[in-house]
């Protein structure tokens, strides 16, 4: 059985290379559009007070932060939060960078008016409790916005594994290598339905997540299916077009 100090053991091990990604995107002009995406969706008060759940390297944390906002950053990954401070040092902004469970969050009710998610919520294994957490520690009024995609699908038999596959191996082909942290095939010969990804089975996110959201008190919850456009690289889009990054947006009732 999977467990959440087995889940933070693991990104631990693949830190190193998830944290040479964000450094490379920290360089680009995407964390510009991020944060102009983010502000656009984002409670209208200045600076937000913001939770970067499952933070990873910082990347979130680092660039709204820069962008003036008061931002904490969580995750249990020990390799993740080493990572995050570094890049916030580097970055030059200040973000509170702290270890936690962002399914047990160590806040008061009603703390943050934003809290924003990329990559993190296809790990949980209990949304339900999850979000439900997330809801209980933002303002009444205050947005939560998730970015992630259909990640369990290429290892699921069906369309979305043989158009992922194609794709791994013409970026293959054309680079010589993909992301994975230890040069390994990410889709080719992997493993069907593993048990991390069981939680999801066939379903689509984000229509699984709306479904989720639905059951707590927030409202005006609306989704995009494809934020990719100018916030992937043009590798990402060679490599992981079949699932796309979508974002989902809810507010909880004032």
């Amino acid at each position: 059985m999977i467990t959440q100090e087995s889940i933070n053991e693991e990104w631990t091990v693949r830190s190193d290379n998830y944290n040479k990604y964000v450094v490379e995107e920290l360089k680009t002009d995407r964390p510009k559009k991020w944060v102009e995406l983010i502000e656009s969706k984002a409670p209208a008060s200045r600076p937000l007070r913001v939770l970067d759940a499952g933070c990873g390297p910082g990347f979130f944390s680092s660039v709204l932060s820069k962008a003036g906002h008061k931002v904490t950053g969580i995750d249990g990954s020990e390799g993740m939060l080493a990572h995050a401070r570094e890049n916030a040092a580097v970055y030059g902004d200040s973000p509170e960078i702290i270890k936690g469970d962002f399914g047990e969050l160590p806040f008061e009710d009603n703390t943050f008016d934003l809290i924003v998610s990329r990559n993190v919520t296809h790990i949980i294994r209990d949304h339900l409790k999850v979000y439900g957490e997330w809801h209980r520690v933002l303002k009444p009024g205050g947005v939560l916005l998730i970015f992630d995609a259909n990640w369990h699908l290429p290892y699921q038999p069906g369309p979305v594994r043989e158009e992922a596959i194609r794709r791994e191996r013409e970026e293959l082909a054309l680079t010589g290598k993909g992301f994975t942290y230890d040069g390994s095939y990410e889709y080719i010969d992997s493993e069907l339905e593993p048990e991390n990804f069981k939680v999801f089975g066939a379903a689509m996110r984000p229509d699984f997540d709306i479904g989720v959201l639905r059951q707590l008190p927030f409202t005006d919850i609306s989704f995009d299916r494809d934020v990719t456009k100018e916030l992937w690289s043009d590798k990402e889009k060679r490599l992981y077009g079949a699932t796309p990054l979508f974002m989902v947006r809810a507010v909880k009732k004032a």
